[in-house]
């Protein structure tokens, strides 16, 4: 697809103009009297800033609302007619005009919300002008509605790099090669993922770093890029290392020929003999202080310790009465979560300042029930804003689990306001915040709470039972 040369940029809600923050303060407070208000509303705007993600969630949510049970059987199929026309028109509107392809697609969301190809030219429109968080939503929903749409996984990886999110991606490549442990789409969009990591934690955004220092981490990532080509099959892989391992017997100190005989040992699955080349490059004059060296150490023990867990889990599939794997296996769980709980606390210790580290700690702690030093490392967590709301929320969770229920709530409350529209987090947030209402004794603000996620998604945990049982025990008091 060709793409715009954009002249729009991604903006946040509290950047619009004041007048338009009015209007989709009011849009937002009619959703459940007036959807079609709403729609209206939150169209105009984005007709004026496509680019505002946090208008788009609003809009998204009055869809629904206003679709309400519509969506399904012949009132679905008579959606998919009217929207048939549209659906022409934004095929050949990407390439001319991808911002009248976006708001095409959603007229075809406003009569089926759950239209996949409308989610689908929605993003392929918002990469034509660059908008790569639109994008990224865009293919989120298509993989929600159509979790095995591995092309929409793969647009949803890429959009996600481009949009400064390279461990989202990971994760999501992750998804695949568990699925498909050789599929080179998903390997490449780890590797590019890899690349976008290793820039992001340069030093180019520190005025203080020293022009060497940033020149060094710039040609790193180059290298890393060029070397991200390499085709991954195992033939392939293995006379690479080959390749390599008779350059490091003329460059012994070479870190890169080092690098590429460790990312291929990588690929093929087999970190044992990675982490044993790794463990030679450390050990070199010039790897003693590269603390890339030093993290690679890290994910590779962790990725063994998984596939052996791994192995051991398919071998109890087939003999699921055998205690002595169960046991095993238990064992193997264990021993990986001990490591990444030292390797997340040695981390933290060597660099205080790294709040995303903090938290990934306080969520090791939180499962080990170490409640009161996971808060601690929830609170500070909290100054990262990548991780803020999420850190909140496991923050809310540490105080609820040691009974303190009241602090709970104004935590989690403060996480439901920092994001605007209904969302995946939103709905653990307010699910996690009905509880803590529960648990301080107040059932009717818990019950409102659940009344939010319920008018959304019916099905989210246990949220039906929850109200039916409230409306049952209220009929029977009256």
């Amino acid at each position: 697809m060709e793409t715009t040369e954009s002249t729009y940029q991604e903006i946040e809600l509290k950047d619009l103009d004041p007048r338009l923050r009015k209007q989709v303060e009011n849009a937002q407070k009619s959703i459940g009297r007036n959807a079609g208000y709403a729609i209206d509303i939150c169209t105009n705007i984005l007709q004026r800033q496509p680019g505002c993600l946090d208008v788009r969630k609003i809009l998204r949510t009055a869809q629904k609302r206003s679709a309400g049970g519509k969506t399904s059987g012949f009132s679905r199929l008579l959606g998919s007619v009217t929207s048939a026309p549209f659906a022409i028109k934004a095929s050949t509107q990407l390439k001319k005009d991808p911002k009248a392809a976006m708001e095409t697609a959603e007229k075809m969301l406003n009569s089926d919300p759950s239209n996949t190809s409308a989610h689908r030219m929605l993003g392929q429109a918002a990469e034509a002008l660059g908008l790569w968080e639109t994008a990224a939503y865009a293919y989120a929903s298509v993989k929600e509605l159509d979790s095995k749409n591995l092309d929409n996984k793969l647009a949803l990886g890429n959009a996600l790099i481009e949009a400064g999110r390279a461990q989202d991606a990971v994760l999501l490549a992750g998804e695949v090669l568990s699925e498909q442990p050789g599929n080179e789409a998903a390997q490449d969009l780890v590797k590019r993922a890899s690349v976008a990591e290793s820039m992001k934690r340069g030093k180019w955004d520190d005025d203080k770093a020293d022009f060497r220092d940033k020149l060094a981490n710039e040609e790193e990532a180059v290298e890393l890029e060029q070397r991200s080509r390499v085709v991954n099959d195992e033939e392939t892989l293995q006379k690479l290392v080959a390749q390599n391992l008779k350059q490091l017997e003329k460059e012994p100190d070479n870190m890169n020929v080092y690098r590429d005989i460790i990312n291929a040992y990588r690929n093929m699955g087999d970190f044992e003999k990675a982490l044993e080349y790794l463990t030679q490059a450390r050990e070199r004059p010039t790897g003693r202080g590269d603390t890339t060296l030093e993290r690679l150490a890290s994910d590779l023990t962790v990725q063994s310790m998984r596939k052996r867990i791994g192995e051991t889990e398919e071998a109890l599939e087939a003999s699921p009465d055998d205690a002595a794997l169960q046991q095993k296996l238990e064992a193997l769980r264990q021993e990986e979560h001990d490591f990444r709980l030292k390797n997340a606390r040695e981390i933290v210790d060597k660099y205080p300042n790294d709040y995303a580290a903090r938290f990934d700690l306080g969520q090791l702690l939180y499962e080990d029930g170490q409640h009161d030093e996971a808060i601690q490392q929830f609170q500070q967590a909290r100054r990262n804003p990548k991780v803020r709301t999420r850190a909140i929320l496991y923050l809310g969770r540490a105080l609820n689990a040691t009974g303190k229920s009241d602090m709970a709530i104004e935590q989690l409350k403060s996480a439901k306001s920092d994001i605007i529209g209904m969302s995946d987090l939103k709905k653990e947030i307010i699910y996690d915040l009905a509880i803590a209402y529960a648990e301080n004794g107040d059932d009717d603000n818990s019950i409102e709470e659940l009344k939010e996620i319920y008018q959304d998604d019916i099905g989210y945990k246990d949220v039906s039972d929850r109200i039916n049982a409230y409306y049952d025990k209220k009929k029977k008091n009256q």
